[in-house]
């Protein structure tokens, strides 16, 4: 069995492919360039030859690498790691693209959509798309209390219950970020990425990362 679960039908770059899409993407999206691990580990060869990216593709990047600074609950650390998408076709194929054959640590990568709000058991980053966002309060509900970091660019997103929204400044996306519903889903975030979101609502006075 393949350690990178895709589903079949967004299968469809090589792993070389895939990192040389990966690659292209950094550049544009800007988001830690000073930490350690944040950024492409790969030849500038491979940009020239990857289309423009697109909105989702910069936002599937972030995602992969929000993952990076999640810390999950004890007992996990060999399972797959499992991005859900709920709404839009265009942000799955494109995460399923950024984590083919990437692991997070030892966990494997795998991206689905749902469609439901009851199909959210079993994801580690939810993705609530603007095309779901009539049933936003119910991914959110089906959500709540479980290790499970919730993403979204809805506006009101975070006032609502969720745990990042993405935000345009100038030409770039930047994110901020509500620690209350991290910490009542039972999982937190790396203090090097609270340093760079744009706002943290709920940081405690010593600092709201670990």
């Amino acid at each position: 069995m393949p350690s990178s679960h895709v589903d079949p039908a967004m299968q469809t770059t090589s792993s070389t492919s895939a990192r040389a899409f990966r690659a292209s993407l950094w550049p544009v999206v800007g988001l830690i360039v000073s930490l350690p691990f944040w950024g492409p580990s790969f030849t500038s060869a491979g940009h020239a030859q990857m289309p423009p990216p697109t909105q989702f593709d910069v936002q599937a990047v972030y995602l992969f690498d929000f993952a990076k600074f999640v810390r999950w609950p004890a007992g996990r650390e060999h399972d797959t790691l499992t991005f859900c998408i709920a709404g839009e076709r265009r942000y799955a194929e494109s995460l399923a693209r950024i984590v083919e054959g990437e692991h997070i640590g030892e966990r494997p990568l795998s991206a689905r959509i749902i469609e439901r709000p009851e199909n959210v058991s079993g994801c580690d980053v939810l993705f609530i798309s603007d095309a779901a966002k009539d049933r936003l309060d119910e991914f959110l509900a089906a959500s709540a209390r479980r290790p499970m970091l919730t993403v979204s660019d809805i506006p009101a997103f975070l006032e609502r219950g969720g745990m990042i929204k993405f935000l345009p400044v100038g030409n770039r996306i930047r994110f901020s970020v509500d620690l209350r519903s991290v910490s009542q889903g039972g999982i937190s975030l790396s203090s090097e990425l609270l340093k760079v979101a744009v706002s943290v609502n709920g940081k405690p006075a010593g600092g709201g990362g670990q």
